[in-house]
């Protein structure tokens, strides 16, 4: 029997071995995928900036501020981890028996809990929002750094000088904020807090390669609601354990009971905070730690641009910082 031999139409409709046309759509399915997640984070993380800042930036009657930031953290996680446990129920669990996979997304857990604490707490010490968040924007030069000694990733020349240029870019911001706002909101603790959230950003992006690279050694389909899932069971017990030894949960009772205003924004900040999270680990999932990074460093920068724009003259960016 004499096989039939496809004419040339054939392979250009097809692509030769069927490859080319799966590869494209692949390639499209992609695209679409990180549109989808791209959305959800800026969507999510944009409303959720703006409560951050409205919770830090409020004063009482009295003149008290929010200061339980450990408290708040335990009162996120355990809202992430809500919304987890139901996407989990949702779309299904994968084998996550193996007592290293676990123990990173301990140190993932227990990483972006700091992280996350680190930026909360250099708002409650005076650091403007912008400065913040636009230092924070510098996160991806740490990450890829992480991936590279924690995950085995490789990076080109020009992704390095991609995210060298954000981090000078952001670096100058910052310095000019610094130096325009002496004694003023700007401190060098808070500086000083964003600083330790970015070694902890690259501790946090090698070890979430490292759980890509294991899960692939393993046969193992990365599920996102399950990251999301451990890892913020993780941030819960850190910051429970945190918040306890501060005794701060009942000083984020009292708060919120004396002011419902605040308490009201912080739940906003949780729901936003869980949806944008779920986007997160789904990006992570679906492509690694430093896409996601890009997509959030950028997202950080339309927060920005939109509290200014809320924000009087006087409170803008100098003339150095634009």
């Amino acid at each position: 029997m004499v096989a039939h031999k496809p004419d040339a139409e054939s392979l250009r409709h097809h692509g030769v071995n069927g490859k080319h046309s799966g590869s494209t759509r692949k390639s499209g399915g992609d695209r679409l995928k990180l549109l989808g997640g791209a959305s959800g984070i800026y969507f999510f993380f944009i409303r959720y900036g703006k409560m951050q800042e409205k919770i830090f930036r409020y004063r009482g009657a009295a003149g008290q501020q929010f200061t339980a930031v450990w408290s708040l953290q335990f009162f996120e996680a355990c809202v992430n981890v809500l919304v987890a446990l139901i996407g989990r129920t949702c779309t299904g669990t994968m084998d996550l028996r193996s007592l290293h996979m676990h123990r990173l997304l301990m140190c993932s857990g227990l990483g972006q809990v700091v992280s996350k604490y680190c930026l909360s707490a250099s708002l409650a010490a005076g650091l403007s929002f912008p400065v913040a968040t636009l230092a924070k924007s510098a996160k991806m030069l740490p990450v890829m750094i992480g991936s590279l000694l924690v995950g085995g990733q490789r990076f080109s020349a020009r992704q390095w000088a991609q995210a060298g240029a954000i981090v000078g870019g952001t670096s100058i911001v910052t310095y000019a904020e610094q130096g325009a706002k002496a004694g003023g909101r700007s401190t060098a603790a808070g500086l000083a807090l964003v600083l330790l959230a970015l070694g902890c950003d690259g501790v946090v992006g090698g070890v979430q390669r490292r759980f890509k690279r294991q899960c692939k050694e393993e046969g193992k389909q990365e599920r996102s609601y399950d990251m999301m899932f451990w890892t913020n069971l993780y941030m819960a017990l850190a910051a429970l354990v945190a918040a306890l030894s501060k005794q701060e949960l009942l000083a984020f009772r009292s708060f919120a009971r004396k002011n419902p205003k605040v308490f009201g924004d912080i739940l906003q900040l949780s729901a936003c905070g869980a949806m944008g999270q779920a986007c997160i680990f789904w990006t992570i999932a679906n492509f690694d730690s430093v896409v996601c990074t890009a997509v959030t460093t950028t997202r950080k920068l339309a927060s920005v641009l939109l509290s200014l724009a809320e924000r009087s003259q006087g409170e803008s960016l100098s003339p150095t910082g634009w």
